[in-house]
């Protein structure tokens, strides 16, 4: 009876992000892109980041994207959203070291051009507390934090919880529910 009960409240709160991933961009059905773009969005409201993040209380949540596809392009649609109080930020960046050092990038969604990279771009970043998102599966399986993919004609989600401790970054229990998990 647990099980149903669990499945039940797992796919209500799924419908729920679906729906309300869905009111973020225009009317009419999204494209796969723009589903994996409000997915993104929706990621920044259930990860919390260490206090020494930010550099004040009212600075953005920077989304840093860096190389060039197609989901990069809809996540441009997000620019200037609100999320937990801050505004959402959105910067293009060819190279990581530079927004290392300035800590201006909370969360970096790597883009499909650079899935060769990937690895580097990993250890490039240490233990900074920046939350990586991937459009592949194999990218948890690297040491990334979130893995957006498509499975049965759905986006999915994998989440590598070691990575996302070692960089101090907390997620909702919500958002591990609806996951998956990786072991």
């Amino acid at each position: 009876m647990w099980h149903r009960h669990s499945t039940v409240k797992k796919g209500m709160l799924l419908g729920f992000l679906s729906v309300f991933s869905f009111s973020v961009f225009a009317r009419g059905e999204p494209s796969e892109d723009q589903v994996k773009a409000a997915f993104v969005y929706n990621f920044a409201k259930f990860v919390e980041w260490p206090a020494n993040a930010f550099t004040s209380k009212d600075a953005p949540i920077v989304l840093c994207i860096l190389g060039k596809d197609s989901v990069g392009a809809a996540l441009q649609l997000l620019e200037k959203r609100e999320v937990q109080g801050r505004q959402l930020r959105l910067s293009s960046i060819s190279h990581l070291n530079e927004h290392l050092q300035n800590d201006s990038c909370h969360i970096l969604f790597i883009a499909n051009s650079e899935a060769a990279r990937q690895q580097d771009i990993l250890n490039e970043l240490g233990s900074a507390p920046i939350l990586t998102v991937a459009d592949n599966a194999e990218f948890v399986k690297q040491g990334g934090m979130i893995s957006l993919y498509v499975e049965a004609q759905r986006v999915q989600f994998a989440i590598n919880q070691n990575a996302t401790h070692y960089n101090n970054l907390k997620l909702s229990a919500r958002m591990l529910q609806l996951a998956r998990i990786p072991r």
